[in-house]
């Protein structure tokens, strides 16, 4: 009493199968959770994110006097990876800046967008929705992918 009867050999095979598919399972959701995780990581900084036909926007508040500060510009070529040449939407002037002096300008919801950082770089797209709680957006990829990207990874296509 209270002995387990010994299992056939079709059950074991059952049985094993049964694990590696549980296992299989388990391994595909969790390099699904990575993906999205890498999606979503922004980096250090150090990436080069500058690419030309973006919409950028000064963040540098002294330049000028302040004059261009938060204002946008489009970006017609970069030299050295991390310096662009501006031309401000509003005044026309054409301004050499590194990317530190910048930010990505993110589109209304059906705006195209250009993927900046991460695995997608140099990726277009369209934005779906923003993900607040996230500080990432819904993009859907020329290719037919959705994918949550962080803010920083996308700027507006002029």
């Amino acid at each position: 009493v209270g002995q387990k009867r010994k299992l056939t050999a079709v059950e074991e095979i059952m049985l094993k199968e049964k694990k590696q598919k549980e296992e299989k399972a388990t391994t595909a959701a969790l390099k699904k959770e990575e993906e999205e995780a890498a999606d979503l990581d922004v980096g250090d900084g150090s990436e080069a994110w500058l690419l030309k036909g973006i919409v950028v926007k000064v963040v540098h508040k002294k330049l000028a006097d302040g004059k261009f500060y938060k204002k946008k510009g489009v970006v017609l070529q970069v030299r050295d990876s991390f310096v662009g040449e501006i031309k401000m939407i509003e005044t026309g002037h054409v301004l050499k800046l590194d990317q530190e002096h910048l930010e990505t300008v993110i589109p209304a919801a059906g705006g195209e967008i250009l993927v900046v950082g991460g695995k997608y770089k140099g990726k277009v797209g369209v934005l779906k929705a923003l993900e607040e709680d996230k500080f990432a957006a819904s993009v859907r990829l020329e290719d037919g992918s959705t994918r949550s990207l962080p803010y920083e990874h996308i700027s507006k296509l002029s």
